[in-house]
């Protein structure tokens, strides 16, 4: 059956040709049958032979031992006859174990004594491949197997889907070992079977020999970047286990040392729950996960390699006690830094205390076995540039990696790269015991790392390529602006940023440090900044009439936001709660109060202007030409609404008002009149009497435009988070705390388009030009988030235009103001520089890493040769050849002069640069 070209055999010849074959499938013709009946070799006398290459041993008494054999055609029984030759003469031990004889003959036990169990190597190979590349479960490949031997029956199959398990993980453990070059036990040194990263700086491995001699302003060359984030999805179920299923990687690969980590909570005792000034959503203290483990919290580097010993099992949610331990565990390797660089998706607010909390971590707890110190080098921290969007103003630039030095092009967004291709293994890890799920997600984190490995040279090519371009780009654009502004100005600007990144990189600076990215004037500003800026400028000018205006014009934007809120809570009331009407009742009389009080102020500042501009308007619409420009034909009367709009003077001017329009008023609510510029009729609000309003009230309605647009943002930001949320959890519970959130971030994102909506109305009132490049239409189809990993995309993304709300994550590029353009462009080009020399530092990094460990693999290669071991020094010699072939290719990709050392300070400091 599986021989090539189905050769028709007698019995003795199906032997002679299967003794090599020995788990081929036969076919024998059945004559009652009529028809060809499936047969094993056993069938025919085949027989394994083991502890003699294949050949019968003379000491053997035993009879031969069925063994089920799985390989890639099904499962079979083979009859096997094991060596008993002692290891000398009247001795009880065997000089081959029954377990060493079956791996002798290709097959991998499924226990260690006594084995009747075993699986064929290439099996395990292909199952090791096939759980790795595809997530294929131990469940799955074995009905596979089972459907293989009886597609018709499968379940008459012998069932050895806990032998399977069982060999799957201690065979993907030992080509751990064999990769990392250890013996297997349990006594593996902290992050012994983890795969480094060749790009980072790994001290003794792959950096150059006087890195600390570098002057201190390159330490981000020289410095380990590292992203942390949590993982709600790798989950371990609430379920009776085995209490002694200790991982038999257990510290020596990405997970932290385990019973390092218990005594370290015991002695840090209930965590404590930091309350967070910034982030929309509270990452830490999150309860809304369930069962034994309820996710993991990791590290790795900016290439996205997992750092060993930086995973930590959370329970009921994330909390910094949590966090402390990863960092710190992961990175005992780097303790001889002078810098590190962290993001972390809540960073603004994780490192105020991180010190103090390692202060109380070395006063509380004993000394660890992987914790050698609990002091950390130099952390300079950011947040990552998607998530920074849901931060507060104040943080999208003191966080963002974009205004932080020695950031480069470091986007902080790694962590989701990984967890979208480690997601899916989730699903059958959840439900293993407590060590088996440590041993498979080592070993899926280990391939993910070496995979990285394998495409280092080309993806370090691909990216120096793109920043030499960029940069060339961001150079020519901030020469040519730079050319048009003065000396003087260009210097007074960069001595004030230059402050700035110096305090910048420390977190308890930010408090009281200033942002010399904001605009200074009315773009992407919110309305109460518009509002500081107007009013600064005229006490400046000792203009107080100006002042006045601006009072009032705030006053009246304020009764109006005040009014639209109690409407939506009056249409939203239930008219049969009387606690509620009654507190209604109340608000509405505390607004006519409020209103009272404006409108004096308003009357004394404003109400001139607005008498003298109708009176003109009047008098030209009854017996003069109308303006220029307008659609009105002269007329000898007045509409009944004059001077307030109305929408036939509305349609003229191509502004369209929804018959849903929040100016809709409730009858209780109608005595609250809102006199403001954009109610007043077209031809009022063109009076030169009135120009000096209508400019005020429109910068503050552009300051209401930029504050519902940021709104907007946040809630398609937290409703994207929200969607990964709902899958990162199961059950009934998990579900209706996320659509209790869902719920309101919907109303509050309702609340955003509609807010948008009535002011760009206004502002189309007030004279804004309907194809504003800023306060565009906003479309339904607008609303929908900005999309950056690949496991964020939905269906169809890719053949979607991004919304307009996402043109810019920071400042608008094309208004007329050149500090701006100036600080951005600098700023570009100073990220993009970095990014060069990291580059390139990172080539002549991986150079080394491979250098040192082919070196590595040739000295264990000889030292296993001298102690006997052939085996162990093939199978160094193998990895040693993999290692230059790596090499070679690094070689031919990186430019010639990565090789070169360059001088560039006046020390004779080295650091690869280009010339």
């Amino acid at each position: 059956m599986d021989c090539h070209g189905f050769p028709r055999l007698c019995t003795l010849c199906a032997f002679r040709t299967h003794e090599h074959n020995p788990f081929h499938r036969l076919w024998r013709w059945d004559v009652e049958k009529g028809f060809w009946d499936k047969i094993s070799t056993t069938d025919v006398g085949v027989r394994l032979y083991g502890g003699r290459h294949g050949k019968p041993c003379p000491q053997t008494t035993r009879d031969p031992r069925e063994i089920v054999v799985g390989h890639k055609h099904g499962l079979t029984k083979i009859k096997f006859v094991f060596c008993e030759c002692a290891i000398k003469p009247g001795a009880r031990e065997q000089l081959y174990e029954d377990a060493y004889q079956l791996l002798e003959q290709g097959l991998f036990p499924a226990s260690w004594k006594e084995p009747r169990s075993a699986f064929t190597l290439s099996l395990m190979k292909s199952f090791n491949l096939l759980s790795l590349q595809t997530h294929c479960s131990a469940q799955d490949f074995y009905q596979f197997l089972r459907r293989m031997t009886d597609n018709v029956a499968p379940d008459s199959v012998s069932d050895r889907y806990r032998e399977l398990s069982q060999a799957a993980r201690e065979f993907a453990f030992l080509r751990q070992c064999r990769r990392a070059g250890q013996n297997p036990g349990q006594a593996l040194q902290p992050g012994s079977l983890a795969v480094l990263c060749p790009c980072c700086p790994q001290p003794g491995l792959n950096m150059h020999p006087q890195w600390e001699r570098h002057e201190p302003k390159y330490n981000y060359i020289d410095a380990m970047y590292y992203l942390i984030d949590g993982n709600f999805r790798q989950r371990l179920r609430l379920k009776p286990v085995d209490k002694n299923d200790v991982a038999l990687s257990q510290r020596a690969a990405y997970f932290a040392d385990v019973d390092d980590f218990d005594a370290y909570q015991k002695a840090m005792g209930k965590p404590e729950v930091e309350l967070s000034s910034c982030h929309k959503f509270g990452a830490m203290g999150y309860n809304g996960h369930s069962g034994q483990v309820s996710g993991i919290v990791a590290l790795a580097c900016r290439h996205m390699f997992l750092l060993p010993g930086s995973i930590v099992d959370l329970n009921k949610g994330k909390a910094y006690v949590y966090v402390n331990f990863a960092v710190t565990s992961a990175l005992q390797r780097y303790l001889s830094l002078r810098l590190l660089k962290q993001s972390y998706d809540i960073g603004c607010q994780y490192l105020i205390n991180f010190r103090t909390r390692l202060q109380k971590w070395a006063k509380l707890c004993p000394p660890l076995a992987s914790v050698r110190t609990t002091f950390l080098p130099r952390i300079e921290g950011s947040v990552g540039s998607w998530h920074v969007n849901a931060h507060k103003a104040d943080c999208r630039v003191k966080q963002s990696p974009e205004f932080i030095p020695g950031c480069a092009k470091y986007e902080g967004e790694g962590m989701e790269h990984v967890w979208g291709v480690s997601n899916d293994v989730s699903l059958s890890a959840r439900e293993m015991t407590p060590g088996h799920r440590h041993d498979a997600l080592n070993d899926h984190f280990s391939d993910l790392n070496v995979r990285h490995v394998h495409g280092m040279s080309r993806m370090l090519k691909v990216k120096l390529q793109e920043t030499e371009v960029q940069l060339a780009l961001s150079t020519s654009s901030l020469e040519n602006l730079e050319q048009t502004i003065s000396p003087a100005l260009l210097t007074k600007w960069r001595t004030e940023e230059a402050e700035w990144l110096r305090k910048v990189v420390d977190i308890h600076n930010h408090k009281e440090l200033d942002n010399p990215y904001s605009l200074s004037a009315g773009a992407g500003l919110s309305e109460e900044a518009i509002a500081t800026l107007l009013k600064e400028k005229r006490a400046g000018n000792s203009d107080s009439l100006g002042m006045g205006i601006m009072g009032a014009i705030e006053g009246m934007l304020e009764i109006e936001r005040d009014k639209l809120d109690l409407i939506r809570d009056v249409r939203a009331a239930d008219p049969s709660k009387v606690r509620l009407r009654n507190a209604l009742t109340k608000k509405v009389s505390a607004l006519r109060t409020k209103a009272t009080i404006c409108k004096d102020y308003f009357n004394w500042y404003v109400s001139a202007h607005l008498a003298e501009a109708t009176a003109t308007a009047r008098r030209e619409i009854l017996g003069g030409p109308t303006l220029p420009g307008t659609r009105e034909r002269p007329t000898r009367s007045l509409h009944p609404k004059f001077p307030w709009r109305n929408a036939a003077d509305d349609k003229a001017h191509g502004i369209v008002v929804t018959s849903c329009s929040p100016h809709r008023l409730l009858d209780t609510l109608q005595s609250v009149r809102i006199d403001l510029p954009s109610m007043y009729h077209s031809r009022v609000r063109q009076q030169p009497a009135l120009q000096a309003v209508v400019e005020v009230e429109r910068k503050l309605r552009e300051g209401q435009a930029n504050d519902a647009l940021h709104e907007l943002r946040t809630h398609l930001t937290a409703m994207y988070s929200l969607e990964d949320l709902r899958h990162q959890g199961m059950g009934q519970d998990h579900g209706k705390r996320v659509r209790g959130l869902s719920a309101t971030e919907v109303e509050v994102g309702r609340r955003a388009r509609d807010e948008y909506r009535r002011v760009r109305v206004a502002l189309r009132v007030l004279g804004m030009n309907k194809d504003h490049e800023t306060y565009r239409v906003l479309m339904d189809k607008d609303a929908k988030p900005f999309v950056v990993t690949a496991e964020q995309h939905r269906r169809g993304d890719s053949k979607r235009n991004p919304s307009w709300l996402w043109e810019d994550f920071s400042f608008i590029d094309n208004q007329e103001n050149d500090e701006v353009k100036n600080v951005l462009l600098a700023t570009a080009k100073a990220r993009w520089e970095e990014e060069l020399h990291i580059k390139r530092e990172e080539m002549f990094r991986t150079l080394r890493f491979f250098e040192t460990y082919t070196k590595l693999w040739d000295d264990s290669a000889e030292q296993s040769e001298k102690d006997g071991r052939y085996g162990a020094g093939v199978y160094a010699k193998r990895q040693a050849h993999r290692y230059t072939r790596l090499l070679c290719e690094a070689l031919t990709l990186f430019p010639p002069d990565i090789e070169k050392v360059r001088v560039i300070s006046e020390c004779g400091i080295n650091i690869c640069l280009p010339t």
